[in-house]
């Protein structure tokens, strides 16, 4: 404690933090210290790294403990989510609230929160973004195929990522920005009518065959924001991805996108995806542009994620502030295949 700065020096003494017990489960221990009056976990979480090098495990996490006084650091000593995550069963009817895409360090499935939310996935290039989309896509091929659900692909860059499953799209764009920034209004004028047509009745839409939700599955958003130089075509697509963003939550219009920049400049509306997934990224302090302030303090090690692990990144799940490290599925082009004839149109999907 004294090494890590965590002791407190008073009245010409110093006062250590106590350890009140002491857990160990498979691949992590969990100790939950007694703070020093005046301390808060967060001060546990800025001297993660050094409690990681001292007691030679691969991360420790600092997280509140069960009362006010108390915080309980993880010493993660083994890596669960080494071995690749292949794909989980399709649900029938899929759980808008719970979308099973992955597994977490602690062993449970990773739930995506889709009611609700909007949904950013950012990587540097090569961390696994396809993988966050396909396996979303993949929880909800049981709804795409009952009709409950609508996917609507955007795919700048002429349909390699999403073109492989294009079956699964009701509309897809992949080459002309004009018709993308069309699909993208279309999407906008529908969460406008239905949150005319809502308003005083309901707070959630619920999806049936009549009026789907839908899903806008973005590849690579920098196109359409940031790097289009048709000026007219860019303020359209901000106008009207401004307004499925805000408007689009309740009514079930939802978009995920993913992004290897998470700057600002390229995206003026990062603060409107309450949803954030962070893969691997190139600098630490891109990490809490992405997750939130402080979560690389609290253990969101996007920066140090090994370029061999792919699909690899963190999530800040609801009601705990400590991220949690998971592993998202990885569906090769053949299960990509197989999943487009098995739940996507015969015909292919729209033009």
């Amino acid at each position: 404690m004294v090494t890590a700065k965590l002791s407190i020096s008073y009245d010409k003494r110093t006062i250590i933090p106590e350890i009140v017990r002491v857990r160990c489960r498979a691949g992590r221990d969990e100790v939950t210290i007694r703070m020093v009056t005046g301390q808060i976990p967060d001060d546990f979480a800025k001297a993660s790294e050094r409690l990681a090098h001292t007691f030679g495990v691969r991360q420790a996490k600092a997280m509140p403990g069960p009362t006010y006084a108390t915080v309980t650091v993880v010493l993660m000593r083994g890596d669960t989510l080494h071995d690749v995550i292949g794909p989980l069963p399709v649900p029938y009817l899929p759980d808008f609230t719970a979308l099973p895409i992955g597994v977490q360090e602690d062993g449970d499935l990773n739930r995506l929160r889709l009611f609700g939310t909007q949904v950013l996935i950012v990587g540097a290039t090569g961390s696994g973004k396809g993988s966050v989309i396909w396996s979303i896509v993949r929880a909800l091929a049981g709804g795409v195929l009952t009709g409950v659900v609508e996917l609507w692909g955007l795919d700048p860059k002429g349909g390699m990522e999403l073109g492989i499953g294009r079956p699964m799209f009701a509309r897809f764009a992949s080459r002309d920005f004009a018709e993308m920034a069309a699909l993208i209004e279309q999407a906008a004028a529908k969460a406008q009518e239905r949150a005319a047509r809502l308003a005083g009745q309901t707070r959630q839409h619920e999806p049936t065959p009549e009026e789907p939700l839908i899903v806008l599955v973005i590849d690579e958003l920098a196109n359409l924001t940031a790097y289009l130089t048709e000026r007219q075509l860019k303020d359209r697509i901000k106008a009207a991805l401004g307004i499925v963003l805000t408007q689009g939550r309740a009514v079930g219009v939802h978009v995920v996108a993913a992004i290897q920049d998470p700057r600002k400049e390229v995206l003026p509306a990062r603060g409107l995806f309450p949803t954030r997934i962070g893969l691997r990224l190139s600098e630490p302090a891109e990490v809490d542009m992405v997750l939130g302030d402080g979560m690389r303090d609290r253990g969101a090690l996007c920066d140090r994620i090994p370029q061999t692990q792919p699909g690899v990144g963190y999530v800040v799940l609801e009601g705990d502030p400590t991220p949690m490290r998971v592993r998202l599925t990885y569906c090769d082009d053949d299960a990509v295949r197989e999943m487009a004839y098995l739940y996507g149109e015969p015909a292919g999907g729209a033009a």
